[in-house]
């Protein structure tokens, strides 16, 4: 399904002729008296196994070929297929650790930065965790650093792999279908470091799931294949309770992304704190003679690393001040923020920013003509505070990103911000978005009770990308258009998407399709998703096939699943059974499902 582009090709070749026929070259002095484009012809066909081969690339005769997410044959160009999916490239190949900077792979900058390469960056103090990352890198696989913004996670992540494998190939894939790409099509090489700061950027069935994840790094295998990854906490208790029963965030947030949250745990989860421990602060403490900024760092309320960022003086840049240029750049901040709250963390053009910004103003300066220019509001608000990060940061192609720490104020409503995302964002952000980027749109929709807003986002992404088809379909189911629902299902499932046979398998269910219900829940169950071994459950007990509804129960159960405890209790009451049904309603109950109260109760006054 995937195919893979070739980007950057004649970009590459060029880049390369550009050498060769420097003006004092020998290889131009032989083209001068030469036809040029026929040297150029010979040059580029002579020069393409070299090129390959030093891409570590196959051979033309071989082909360029992997597999996609259904197996199916991707065929690569012959030009670099990294070009354009992978960052960072140092002569078209994959660079080693070391060879990229700090600041390059979005370490925040502190207080006091001046260089471009992060080299006058407080010296790294160590931290307790460091111990269970350095494990996790050794074995290989996954490993997930989470805590608040600009407590230090990418920072402690970046120095470990310093550490431990500097001069391995290092892949920043540019986004999570591109590691998608280049995984499928075996151009991940074994003994990668592949450095995925904010996955929440990377996830979904386009990009990183459990499945591409195994394929990189497999469990018992002799790679040293290692995935590390940092998440604000905010983005991870979102997706942690997404996983659990009943929720109703997780009937729609894509089952791939909640699967591999759910599969990273143990000493492969790391909390990052954002106060130091007792030993850390004497490390520290030893340090602060070499650095006056370690010092101060100790003694400050906000946090070692929060106050290193300069997180709370950016959070006064943002919120307190006085005068039209202070309101005019606080209103263009203010929907940047809006903009990344809304599900969209890329860049957003500034003239969106110009367009939005006036909603976020005083309704008194709304419409007044003598407000500061917008140029003169985004130079004040690009000024980096304190020497670190600015709080609207200024990207390529006029476009501008909200810093992630004043995000994660904003989302724990310590900010100036409604709770709720100004309505005027969505049909403006939807309108100036590609249309693939509009599914995460959809799903903050969704999360804020806007099904309107996350219909029409869904309908966009729709166009793109099959991901969209799943929600779209669950949002129309409950909505009560079934046949619709019904028939994106059915798409989803032949594009791929596992996660649709459980919904397809719960609407048959509903009208009575008993059969096709059934095979299309175990379809799903063959699949991964452990969520729908209840409802299959359901169905066999009600057909009478109670010893296949009590196993399903039961691993329900043991996947974490509360929500089947009723049922196996129930189902072990009308056996008989009635001390087990009794332990297993009342573990039900404790885990909040209060349906069953009655049932126990009815068991209990039955006992006397």
């Amino acid at each position: 399904m995937v195919a893979l582009v070739a980007v950057g090709a004649f970009a590459a070749r060029w880049s390369l002729l550009d050498w060769l026929v420097a003006s004092d070259g020998t290889v131009r002095n032989v083209m001068e008296g030469l036809s040029w484009p026929a040297t150029l012809v010979a040059l580029v066909l002579a020069l393409t196994p070299i090129i390959r081969r030093q891409l570590g690339l196959p051979s033309e005769e071989s082909g360029d070929r992997g597999a996609n997410a259904l197996g199916q044959a991707v065929v690569l160009d012959t030009a670099n297929p990294l070009v354009g999916r992978a960052l960072h490239l140092v002569d078209g190949r994959l660079p080693e650790v070391e060879q990229v900077g700090l600041l390059q792979l979005r370490v925040k900058p502190a207080i006091d930065t001046h260089s471009d390469d992060g080299s006058d960056l407080p010296p790294y103090v160590e931290r307790d965790l460091d111990q269970d990352l350095e494990w996790a890198i050794a074995e290989g696989g996954m490993v997930l650093l989470h805590g608040r913004a600009a407590v230090g996670k990418s920072r402690a992540a970046v120095e470990a792999l310093r550490r431990l494998r500097p001069h391995d190939p290092l892949l920043v894939p540019r986004d999570g279908q591109a590691l998608r790409e280049l995984a499928s099509a075996g151009l991940v090489p074994d003994g990668a470091v592949v450095w995925l700061d904010d996955l929440e950027l990377y996830l979904g069935t386009a990009g990183l799931d459990v499945a591409l994840l195994q394929r990189m790094c497999p469990s018992g295998g002799t790679g040293r294949t290692v995935v590390v990854a940092t998440m604000r906490d905010e983005e991870l208790v979102r997706y942690t309770t997404a996983g659990t029963a009943g929720s109703e965030e997780g009937k729609t947030i894509e089952r791939a992304t909640v699967d591999l949250i759910a599969y990273i745990q143990g000493r492969r989860r790391i909390p990052v704190a954002g106060a130091l421990s007792l030993t850390e602060r004497k490390r520290a403490e030893q340090m602060g003679g070499r650095d006056g900024r370690v010092r101060r760092a100790l003694d400050a309320q906000e946090g070692f690393a929060e106050y290193l960022a300069a997180g709370t003086a950016m959070m006064d840049r943002w919120l307190i001040g006085d005068g039209p240029l202070f309101l005019v750049g606080q209103a263009l901040i203010s929907a940047a923020v809006d903009c990344r709250r809304a599900g969209y963390h890329k860049p957003v053009p500034t003239s969106l920013l110009n367009e939005l910004h006036h909603h976020y103003l005083p309704p008194a300066w709304r419409h007044r003509d003598d407000r500061p220019s917008i140029t003169e509001a985004l130079h004040w608000a690009h000024q980096p505070v304190l020497g670190a990060s600015s709080c609207l940061q200024p990207r390529s192609s006029n476009t501008d990103l909200a810093s992630d720490y004043l995000l994660d104020r904003a989302q724990a409503g310590q900010s100036l911000l409604p709770e709720k995302v100004n309505d005027a964002l969505w049909p403006a952000l939807l309108h100036v978005v590609d249309p693939a980027d509009a599914l995460p749109i959809g799903f903050a929709a969704y999360r804020e009770a806007l099904p309107d807003v996350a219909q029409t986002a869904w309908e966009r992404a729709a166009t793109a990308t099959t991901d969209a088809l799943t929600p779209l379909g669950v949002l129309l189911d409950q909505q009560g258009h079934t046949d619709e629902a019904e028939q994106l299902y059915r798409r989803a499932i032949d594009a791929g998407h596992t996660d649709a046979l459980g919904f397809l398998g719960l609407l048959l269910a509903q009208q009575d399709h008993t059969d096709e219900a059934i095979e299309h829940l175990q379809r799903a169950i063959d699949a991964g998703h452990t969520d729908v071994l209840r409802s299959l459950g359901l169905l066999l007990a009600k057909q009478g096939h109670t010893d296949e509804a009590e196993q399903l129960y039961r691993r329900a159960i043991d996947a974490g699943h509360t929500d089947a405890l009723g049922s196996l209790g129930l189902l072990l009451a009308r056996q008989g059974h009635t001390d087990e049904a009794i332990e297993h309603l009342q573990r039900a109950i404790d885990a909040g499902h209060t349906d069953v109260l009655r049932s126990l109760g009815l068991l209990l006054a039955k006992q006397g």
